[in-house]
């Protein structure tokens, strides 16, 4: 670095360390004792109070760099960004709720990521509310669909301490990650208003983030939760770039939305990537070994690692298949009865499971969900058998309405058509 880089550097380290002694100050005193402790005991620094983390190396930097020696620039990287959406939340009504949270080492990892994926949604055109803490405090956030039903939904955020960025994520790790993940959703989203859960990490690789789409999909396609909307990953990096003036970071945010398949709401969600996002990085990223530059002075070949070009985005959308219940022919208006003479399947839809013909095994709901058809009758066109799908006693998911439907039997001439949320009743 040449004199004048080293002289900004050294007044913007300035400005971060100054502007976090000014929000978070009595965060630093109540966690400082802890610390130390830690530090004594030789912690591995994932292990520590993360704020106390980022700070000690915009300091130690500070102090290095007479000797043109930056310690751990993407921790720079990181504590900017920290600071930066903590000082937009700063004048928030909610900042005194959300204060007392940053003070636990495990709650302070967990709240900063609750809020990038706060200020994500709102950038997007989410009305957010962030939940205060207290006995009510799950779900972490609630954000307000738009366009159409303008329901909301709930959040709940799991950080797990193996994501923070500096020990080997496996893939028995991965897996166990997910299943509490679901546990979490189940238990502090409820079964009433959709909701989402979010898995937060920071400075993961590809590949690790790739494991955990394949595993969150296929944990999902095991489930039949109706009011659960699907798993957001959202992993907070730094992305490092070379350039004819030195070594640059840059805070990252990657969000991947992996829908449920069984989701039976009223709420369309839709994730895509806008290809015009001026923030989009475009070009191909390499991943950076923290601990091996953690255990170095840094420079720009300890950088160089496997580039990955591939994409493995997992697949969504594995149909499972069950039998619907044989019964005797019901005698006249009794049940709810569909009927073709020539064709099947009689509906079609865009869910998860395939009705089959108790039977002969035909195919007589294509791609419907648990909950599309309650006191139903079908009657297959093939082997004649009367099919039944059984009375729902409740659903407890807002539904986008039902259909009812008084005895009788119903000719149909063309296959239905048979959207999500919508239940088709026999009454």
């Amino acid at each position: 670095m040449g004199v004048n880089e080293n002289a900004t550097l050294l007044s913007e380290i300035d400005r971060l360390i100054r502007q976090t002694y000014d929000l978070l100050h009595d965060v630093i005193e109540k966690t400082k004792a802890s610390d130390e402790k830690a530090k004594k005991h030789k912690l591995n620094w994932t292990q520590r109070h993360r704020l106390h983390v980022l700070l000690e190396v915009a300091q130690e930097t500070r102090r290095s760099l007479a000797r043109n020696i930056a310690v751990a620039p993407w921790f720079l990287a990181e504590l900017k960004a920290t600071v930066e959406v903590i000082s937009r939340w700063h004048n928030d009504p909610l900042w005194k709720e959300i204060q007392p949270c940053l003070v636990n080492s495990t709650h302070f990892t967990h709240t900063i990521a609750k809020l990038w994926i706060a200020e994500h949604l709102k950038s997007v055109g989410h009305p957010v509310k962030i939940v205060p803490k207290g006995e009510t405090s799950s779900p972490d956030l609630t954000v307000q669909a738009v366009g159409g039903l303008q329901d909301w939904v709930y959040i709940e955020c799991y950080q797990p301490s193996r994501l923070n960025g500096g020990e080997k994520v496996t893939t028995k790790h991965i897996e166990n990650i997910v299943n509490k993940a679901m546990k979490k959703a189940k238990s502090q989203l409820g079964e009433t208003a959709p909701g989402i859960l979010a898995i937060c990490g920071f400075n993961q690789p590809k590949e690790v983030i790739e494991q955990l789409k394949s595993a969150t999909t296929k944990r999902l396609q095991e489930t039949d939760r109706p009011n659960l909307c699907g798993i957001l990953l959202v992993i907070l990096g730094v992305m490092v770039k070379e350039s004819e003036k030195g070594i640059s970071f840059t805070p990252t945010i990657s969000v991947d939305f992996i829908p449920n398949p069984s989701y039976f709401g009223r709420i369309d969600v839709v994730s895509f990537t806008p290809t015009e996002d001026p923030n989009l990085i475009k070009e191909p990223l390499m991943d950076v070994n923290t601990d091996a530059l953690l255990r170095k002075q840094f420079t720009s070949e300890e950088c160089r690692t496997e580039i990955f070009k591939h994409d493995t985005a997992p697949k969504v959308g594995v149909v499972k298949e069950e039998k619907l219940k044989v019964i005797e022919k019901p005698p006249a208006n009794t049940r709810v009865i569909f009927y073709s003479q020539t064709f099947a399947p009689m509906f079609i839809g865009d869910g998860n499971i395939n009705f089959l013909c108790g039977v002969c095994n035909a195919l007589l709901v294509k791609r419907a969900w648990k909950n599309s058809f309650s006191n139903i009758v079908i009657k297959c066109p093939s082997c004649q058998a009367y099919n039944e799908f059984q009375k729902i006693k409740e659903i407890k998911t807002q539904l986008l309405g039902t259909l009812g439907f008084l005895n009788g039997e119903y000719l149909l001439k063309n296959a239905v058509k048979i959207r999500r949320g919508a239940c088709l009743v026999g009454v």
